[in-house]
């Protein structure tokens, strides 16, 4: 498994355009050859974290064009430029 977590900074009053292009680019992103999963979590107002997993670091890699594709929709939204960290699963819980 390889993990990409993306903090995301935007103009709290603009949440809910934020999040319906999240909610539009829903059936792109499950369509994301090796893509297992996404969330996104608030953890302040007009911060996010989006942390998507994959099958392999390859397909992560793989998936970034359909990823800017999305992002470039929020590229007026936001305050900051998103913030970026990803790598293997070292350790699964569960």
């Amino acid at each position: 498994m390889y993990y990409r977590i993306t903090t995301f900074t935007f103009d709290a009053d603009r949440e809910d355009e934020v999040m319906a292009v999240a909610h539009g680019a829903a059936d792109g992103l499950r369509a994301i050859a090796g893509i297992q999963s996404g969330v996104i979590v608030r953890v302040s107002p007009g911060k996010t974290i989006t942390i998507a997993s994959y099958d392999t670091q390859a397909s992560a890699v793989a998936a970034q064009p359909q990823i800017q594709a999305i992002l470039g929709q929020l590229a007026g939204m936001l305050t900051a430029p998103p913030e970026v960290q990803e790598g293997p699963v070292l350790l699964d819980f569960f």
